[in-house]
This record gives C-alpha cells, structure tokens and sequence, in this order.
C-alpha cells in the first residue's frame, strides 16, 4: 500500500475574472474548488492511475471537512489527523485579458505537540512492504527534523520511504537516508548550497547522496528529470506539449514515479511513466493534476538516455 503525508494541506479556490478593476465591482466568471497539498496531489495522481494511496497529515476546522470531502468524492482513501486549527486557503484569481495571475494565501495553522504525537503513532503503525511519500512544507508549531523522525521510524521496519521536500526540513531528512529524493533543480542546488544550471551541474553533484539514499530524482521542468541510483543513471526527457499550467507538475512526476515501482516496474519505466505525468499535468490549468489517457499518450514519446 502506497501511504502519502500532507502536513501543510489547503483548499485551493480558483476564480476567473476578465481583468480586475480597482474600487469596482469585478464580476466572478467561472470558480473552482479543490483539494492542495503537495502529498494530497500525488494521491490524486495515483487514483487517477488506477492505484490506490492512503492520504495521512493534518487537517482542521470546515476547509479541512471540505478538502476531505472532496478527496473522498474522488476515491482517494483518507486517514487524516483532526486538529483545532482551520486548514489554510489558497485564493488563485485568473486575469483572462492579461493572461495574469494572483494568489493569496492565508497563514497555516499551528499544530501542537498531542497534534503531532497523534499523527506520529498513526505513521508507525504503517504496515511492511509499504511505500510512504512524504512532501511539501511544515506547519507551524512542527520540528524542521520531522521528516527525519518519520524516516528513521520507516527504515526499521523496512519501508521505503519517498522525500520530497526543501531547505532544512529536506537536509534532515536525507541524513535520516531515505529510499529516494525527489527535489527539483532549485531545491537540489539549495541543498548542496551551490547553483546549479544544467544537466552536467546535476549529475555531477548527485554522487555524494548515494551513500545516503537509495535513489535520487531531481525535475527540471521541460527539461524532464534525472535519475540515479547506485548501478543506473538517466536522463529522461518528455515531448513539447503546450503547457497551461505548470503547477504541480513535480508532484504528478512523483505519483507516477511511486505508482509504477509499487507495480513492479524497473527504475527506468518509473521514471519514464513519471515523467509522463508531470508533463500530462501541464496540458490542465484547472485541478485535475493529470488525466490518465493524456499520461499514456506522452509516455510513447517520452525518452531514456543511459549516461
């Protein structure tokens, strides 16, 4: 079973107007709702392959009821930890005329420490043989070592364990040496504190982490993504597509990246079929992270190149 963590969950609110008038009254053209968070995404993107995941994290107050809600609507599984705290909202306003856009976000809620004890207990009861995926940013109230805690509790019992995180809360839990890392080319370069541009920068920074973790995947957008292991490195790159929407992209590559090594599937075809999503994922601008008959048609064009 596939178990995914959000700490950091949010309702997203999509509203489309034609351009925003100052001291006037804009007119709301179309609206959407929809669940956010870096772990919920890769849950959506697993059902939305055929697979099934359990979404973990914390969720508070009528924004978390209708995030659950609307994940449960979907067929995604959820075991979420109830806090006293309202689950933050993202606001995105669509400027149509100017092809612009605005977020607002409102502050995450602080967890406390029976919060996180309560959610920490769920974690090692996580049953053997399974795959834990673990992204996204820290509420407040919560230890930037927590990914690490979580991991070192995994690896006892022989779970692999999927990070996808930045800054310190990403430093921290590489020590704790999970199965793999996903972050993208920025969050690579800040966590080897250098810049890194190319494919070249990358690979040739990437050896040191083998010792840590089993496997390393670094998303370069468009580009597509790396990925090392011990015995295999490739580049893989995906087709042109028009893209709408870069957001989420990276968490579609990861769904589809988890979904396929819990099948059985070769590092390779992982990568490949997560790639596959990311760049799916592009093709919407609305909440649907990727739709399965779009993945299969990319992946035909996706390549894999040994280095």
């Amino acid at each position: 079973m596939i178990f995914t963590i959000t700490l950091n969950p949010s309702l997203n609110k999509t509203v489309n107007v034609e351009e925003l008038e100052y001291d006037d009254v804009n007119v709301i053209l179309a609206e959407e709702g929809s669940p956010g968070g870096k772990g919920i995404d890769i849950s959506r993107v697993i059902r939305e392959l055929g697979g099934q995941s359990i979404a973990l994290g914390f969720m508070g107050g009528y924004k978390g009821l209708e995030v659950e809600g609307r994940l449960t609507n979907e067929g995604v599984l959820c075991d979420f930890t109830r806090i006293s705290g309202e689950t933050r909202t993202n606001v995105i306003i669509h400027q149509q005329r100017k092809k612009m856009q605005i977020l607002l976000s409102t502050p995450a809620p602080r967890v406390t420490q029976f919060d996180v004890a309560t959610l920490y207990r769920k974690i090692k009861h996580v049953p053997k043989d399974s795959y834990v995926v673990m992204s996204g940013s820290l509420p407040q109230g919560l230890n930037e070592g927590f990914y690490g805690q979580v991991i070192t509790s995994l690896r006892t019992k022989g779970i692999r364990a999927f990070l996808d995180a930045d800054g310190e809360a990403l430093k921290t839990g590489v020590q704790a040496g999970p199965y793999l890392i996903k972050p993208n080319i920025h969050e690579f370069g800040r966590l080897i504190e250098k810049s890194v541009k190319d494919q070249e920068d990358v690979l040739g920074h990437m050896a040191p982490f083998l010792d840590l973790v089993d496997s390393i995947v670094v998303s370069m957008g468009a580009r597509g993504a790396i990925g090392v292991s011990s015995k295999e490195r490739y580049i893989v790159t995906p087709p042109k597509v028009q893209v709408k929407s870069s957001a989420g992209a990276g968490d579609a590559l990861l769904g589809g990246l988890v979904f396929a090594l819990s099948k059985g599937a070769s590092f390779k075809e992982a990568l490949c079929l997560g790639v596959a999503c990311g760049t799916a994922s592009t093709l919407n601008a609305g909440s649907a992270l990727c739709l399965k008959d779009d993945v299969y048609a990319i992946k035909k064009e996706v390549s894999a190149r040994n280095t």
